[in-house]
């Protein structure tokens, strides 16, 4: 059997003495998209920050495989280098991924370089203009206090994406935007998919996202997977009483 891109089995995982996530098992393959929703507290962000390995949350049970290795507790340093071109991330609030007052071609620059990459403008101003930022050289010289949440957040996109993941994750990436700028960044999600082959694991608790763009999709309540399906087994013949009362008023998004 084919391994997954990404593993991870048994995971429980703690802030402090009490796990805030507990038997999580999720397979992701290659070029596949699986959305994870749930309401807030429920443990769909402890998840990214678990496979990122950011500080202050503690593995207490079960492996995170990426690419065939062994993850889990990685030494930052070592991590550093599978984060970027390996696994990619759009966080929830674009602010965290740049500096407020700072030119986003400089930001860009000091990422690339920071994993041994060359920074070409014209490759960066061609994801930007895929992403419907036409004009992408004057937006490159903008500072991200000059420019509207939903544009920042399409840069974000891109600068996750110049490093080409193999797979990119998207935490509530979505949840500050309006619903049509909202669908024109799922949107772009599922080109970059398509065109790139780029494995995605959306968490949201938007269910109409994940009904839109999902091979698979997890439920998650309380920090446990409650229930794990197609898009199909999920819309169509929820198990989980949580999940039925989640899909009863499915939100829809513009195109």
């Amino acid at each position: 059997m084919r391994e997954k891109l990404l593993q991870i089995t048994s995971l429980n995982a703690s802030y402090g003495d009490a796990d805030v996530l507990t038997g999580i098992d999720l397979g992701i393959d290659a070029g596949e998209i699986v959305c994870i929703v749930g309401e807030s507290g429920s443990g769909k962000s402890t998840l990214i920050k678990a496979i990122h390995g950011m500080s202050g949350l503690r593995i207490t049970n079960g492996s995170i495989r990426f690419d065939g290795r062994d993850i889990t507790n990685l030494p930052a340093a070592e991590r550093r280098k599978i984060m970027g071109p390996g696994i990619g991330l759009i966080p929830q609030d674009p602010g965290t991924s740049f500096n407020p007052i700072r030119r986003f071609d400089v930001q860009f620059k000091e990422a690339l370089q920071s994993h041994g990459l060359p920074y070409d403008e014209n490759a960066i101003v061609g994801m930007l203009r895929t992403i419907e930022l036409e004009d992408a050289k004057a937006v490159l010289r903008n500072r991200p206090y000059e420019m509207s949440g939903g544009m920042n957040q399409r840069i974000a996109i891109a600068a996750a994406m110049m490093f080409r993941p193999r797979l990119l994750m998207c935490d509530e990436a979505t949840s500050a935007l309006d619903v049509t700028t909202a669908g024109a960044v799922v949107g772009e999600l599922v080109r970059i998919r398509k065109e790139q082959g780029t494995a995605i694991l959306m968490v949201t608790h938007h269910l109409g996202i994940a009904q839109r763009m999902a091979d698979h999709v997890g439920i998650m309540r309380k920090g446990a997977m409650i229930e794990y399906g197609t898009v199909r087994d999920i819309f169509e013949n929820p198990q989980n009483e949580y999940t039925k009362r989640l899909i009863t008023d499915v939100p829809k998004l513009k195109k």
